[in-house]
């Protein structure tokens, strides 16, 4: 467990006053050392490499003072590290730490030079000001360091960010931050976007797109109180990326109760670690999903675990992105604890909406009924997830098109719903779930019948495979 910086400080100064009167020369300067550079997590946030490298400071003055020729001791032996070693290599994007210190993927991404400084990439319009100054891409996504500057009296937020080609096809479309653009400032951000296409397909510029609303606190910026619409092209050497990250062939296959999923490749790069894999099409079972996975990285007793960031999935596989950082490069073994998957006869739902009764469904613990406005018809379905909440995909969701009593094929896409005032079971054990469908105004022939894309049916199996 990595202890904060206060705790490492007062840990250290209850051991050095211990010891402090028969320590000589030789035994301060190494607990000095041991103290300062102690084995620690290869993949440490910046910001606790700075807090650490502060407290070091600190801790340096304090001995300072406190133990004769010490001042001499440091002097021979190296003092402590201290920031401006630390951010040397940030270099023009050192304005992005207090941005970055949080995320490992994007500070070892500038630490370790992979980041490329862009220049002239600028905008104004309202009072705002867009600038790009750097951008890692490589062939699945790119991260882009971007500052704003807000010269109104205004709270301002992103309301939305795209990514756009020459011919204004989407490469990818987001909400913005929930946070405030502070007004008279100069806000630094970034962004980890993956490519919606093929990195083959890629132009030889793209266009970052922002839009900014006025800022209310947990209310999302609407059309009506858009401040400033900025874009800006950003050039893409497409040779650089075909060269960018690491391709690894891994094709192994994971067994969990006789179903089999094949590990393809694995690519590693700056904006995240990818995963791509298939499901053998004999599997008895339709699996949605892996259950918790991870990348433990590292060696020699010192790991960092890579957590999942996102994820897409088809009926035969799927591919999976991790946040990556620089303990990548050692030892790469994947981990899972389980798979999420349904009998492959199990995967509709069949719903009589006018009884509000279910007729099919892969087990008992769903529950249903019908939500009516005067907009239509919101399908509400409340059940209790079987597996732990941190599998960010453990849930429920129903395919776009529903088919009605008489073979019709409807899609949902276009059918708004209102979400009804939640109310608690008596006596409930645990808070249920809530999936909602908008089913529209229409009267339609009974009963619907539903795909089931992901259900909480957890196979819990914990199983490791080496990558590299």
């Amino acid at each position: 467990m990595v202890n904060t910086e206060e705790e490492l400080l007062k840990e250290y100064y209850h051991s050095l006053s211990a010891e402090a009167e028969e320590i000589p020369e030789m035994r301060l300067n190494t607990a000095i050392r041991n103290g300062i550079t102690r084995s620690r997590r290869s993949s440490m946030s910046l910001r606790k490499r700075y807090a650490l490298a502060t407290a070091a400071a600190v801790l340096g003055l304090v001995l300072l003072f406190s133990f004769p020729r010490a001042s001499e001791v440091l002097k021979s032996q190296g003092a402590a590290p201290d920031q401006a070693a630390i951010f040397q290599s940030y270099g023009p994007f050192e304005k992005y730490i207090p941005a970055v210190m949080t995320t490992n993927a994007v500070s070892s991404a500038i630490e370790d030079g992979l980041v490329q400084r862009v220049t002239g990439v600028t905008t104004e319009q309202n009072g705002f000001v867009l600038t790009v100054d750097g951008i890692a891409a490589d062939q699945k996504g790119i991260i882009v360091l971007y500052s704003l500057q807000n010269k109104t009296d205004e709270n301002a937020r992103v309301a939305h960010i795209q990514l756009t080609s020459a011919v204004s096809n989407p490469l990818h479309t987001s909400l913005g931050p929930d946070n405030s653009i502070s007004p008279n400032r100069i806000t630094y951000g970034y962004e980890v976007r993956q490519w919606e296409s093929d990195a083959g397909a890629l132009p030889d510029q793209i266009t970052f797109e922002l839009e900014l609303g006025k800022y209310k606190q947990f209310t999302p910026a609407s059309a009506d109180s858009l401040q400033a619409k900025l874009s800006v092209a950003i050039p893409l050497d497409r040779e650089q990326i075909a060269k960018a990250g690491e391709t690894i062939h891994v094709d192994k296959t994971l067994e969990i109760d006789g179903q089999k999923i094949k590990i393809n490749e694995v690519y590693l790069a700056a904006s995240g670690i990818y995963l791509d894999y298939t499901c053998d099409p004999l599997n008895s079972k339709q699996i949605f999903s892996m259950y918790k996975p991870g990348f433990l990285a590292g060696g020699s007793g010192d790991y960092s675990y890579l957590a999942l960031r996102a994820a897409s999935f088809t009926d035969s596989g799927g591919r999976l992105i991790f946040a990556n950082d620089r303990s990548s490069t050692q030892s790469l073994q994947l981990q899972i604890n389980g798979i999420l998957a349904l009998d492959k006869q199990a995967t509709q739902l069949i719903i009589d909406t006018d009884k509000q009764q279910i007729i099919k469904a892969p087990d008992h613990n769903l529950q249903m009924s019908v939500h009516n406005t005067e907009r239509g018809s919101t399908l509400v379905l409340e059940y209790d997830s079987q597996a732990q909440s941190n599998s960010i995909y453990n849930t429920l969701m129903l395919g776009q098109k529903f088919t009605d009593g008489a073979g019709t094929v409807h899609s949902a896409d276009k059918f708004e719903f209102d979400i009804p005032q939640r109310t608690e079971r008596e006596n409930a054990k645990s808070i249920p779930h809530m999936y909602y469908r908008g089913l529209g105004s229409n009267k339609y022939p009974q009963p619907l019948t539903f795909t089931i894309e992901a259900y909480p049916a957890l196979i819990k199996e914990k199983l490791s495979i080496p990558i590299r």
